[in-house]
């Protein structure tokens, strides 16, 4: 199936594990150190300085460690192989700053003055709003930050609505705007989640078409191949590996059109084994196949020109065509496969004519008229193969 409308549940929580550490190992580093400078600028005058630094300090290993978790859980790809380690630690780390931040508001509400409280509060409101952006992505992540950071400070404002008249309305602020965070980061949340998901489907439909634009071009090119051995069967002879009768006479057209254009000749010799039938029964058919094999390659190591065509005509005949050759040079083709086939002393003792492997040939060589075909220039060169044989073989005769 090329589309799949819905991604898998565990996919889909692998791809937001991954998006959150992707944007929150720098974005979270950021935004809390930039809590954590100006908590060092609102509260230096009322705590000694080394316990701010020392707080600081720790509070940035901390942060560095969440950071450097998130990296190596991206490197090593933890975040596929173990989802839901990565997920609890992810969540631990969460509440762990936001609970900080608690604390600290908690303990500095009645050591700084109202205006340093309020201030800093608004500090930890900032960086809550802004974590929406990055790490609503996994919604647990952000309502764990949310409900460990102001959640705890917006009760303890409530209950300690006595030390302060405006910590009521402190505290009721804060569970309200904790309230609309929640609901707020479930329409972020989905929108994230479509997002992926449509991320992924374009990215799967995209593989998937590109595997069928593979298989397609692997099958056009089996199809061509198949084609291509389709035409090669359907023109090669199968036992001598020439080109067969359909073949010739495809050349021959081709050739016969070409010189009627040119104004040139087109030669052809027919080939014929002599007492070849005899030479079957007598050594069997295996044998005579492996004959007409080595005859096969006598002709083509006859044939001089590029172009000179070598075909099996049909049982023990074969044909030349030499495109372009005229009657002398034709002539001299069928002398050298003549001699070729001599030299070879192919043994055979069924023969009237020294005991070897003899052939009968008929050359015709003309310049095409508009009224020539195929079928005329084979029959010229059977009739001079006839003559041949009845002139006691092993001759060569021209039409």
């Amino acid at each position: 199936m090329i589309y799949q409308r819905h991604i898998p549940e565990e996919e889909l929580f692998v791809a937001q594990l991954e998006a959150l550490m992707q944007n929150g190992r720098v974005a979270t580093l950021g935004a809390q150190l930039i809590g954590v400078a100006a908590t060092v600028v609102l509260f230096w005058q009322y705590f000694p300085l080394a316990v701010i630094l020392l707080w600081a300090a720790g509070f940035f290993i901390l942060l560095l460690l969440r950071s450097l978790q998130m990296s190596n859980a991206l490197v090593e790809r933890r975040y596929q192989s173990k989802p839901r380690r990565v997920y609890w630690q992810l969540l631990a780390g969460s509440a762990l700053t936001g609970a900080i931040w608690a604390a600290l508001y908690i303990y500095a509400a009645s050591r700084v003055p109202v205006t340093m409280q309020y201030m800093f509060l608004l500090v930890i409101v900032m960086i809550a709003a802004f974590s929406l952006g990055y790490s609503v992505i996994v919604r647990e992540y952000f309502i764990v930050y949310v409900f460990a950071c102001l959640w705890p400070i917006g009760w303890w404002s409530l209950v300690h609505y006595w030390d302060e008249p405006y910590n009521i309305v402190i505290g009721l602020l804060l569970l309200a705007f904790c309230a609309l965070l929640v609901a707020v980061s479930d329409r972020v949340y989905l929108s994230f989640r479509n997002m992926i998901s449509l991320t992924w489907e374009r990215e799967t439909m995209a593989q998937e078409l590109g595997d069928l634009t593979i298989s397609l071009r692997d099958r056009n090119r089996q199809l061509r191949d198949a084609r291509r051995m389709l035409t090669d069967l359907a023109n090669i002879d199968e036992l001598t590996g020439l080109g067969n009768r359909r073949l010739v006479n495809k050349v021959l057209r081709d050739e016969i059109n070409r010189a009627r254009r040119a104004n040139s000749s087109v030669a052809v010799i027919l080939m014929d084994v002599d007492f070849f039938k005899d030479y079957n029964d007598h050594y069997g058919h295996p044998a005579g196949d492996t004959v007409l094999k080595r005859l096969a390659d006598l002709m083509e190591r006859a044939t001089a020109r590029a172009g000179e065509v070598v075909g099996r005509y049909g049982g023990e005949e074969f044909i030349l065509v030499l495109p372009g050759a005229s009657m002398h040079s034709a002539l001299r083709t069928a002398e050298r496969l003549k001699e070729l086939v001599i030299a070879e002393a192919i043994p055979h003792e069924k023969s009237a004519i020294g005991g070897i492997i003899t052939v009968s040939q008929g050359v015709v060589s003309v310049m095409p008229d508009a009224e020539l075909t195929p079928t005329d220039l084979i029959k010229l060169a059977d009739k001079a193969l006839y003559r041949s044989k009845h002139k006691g073989r092993n001759t060569i005769t021209v039409a």
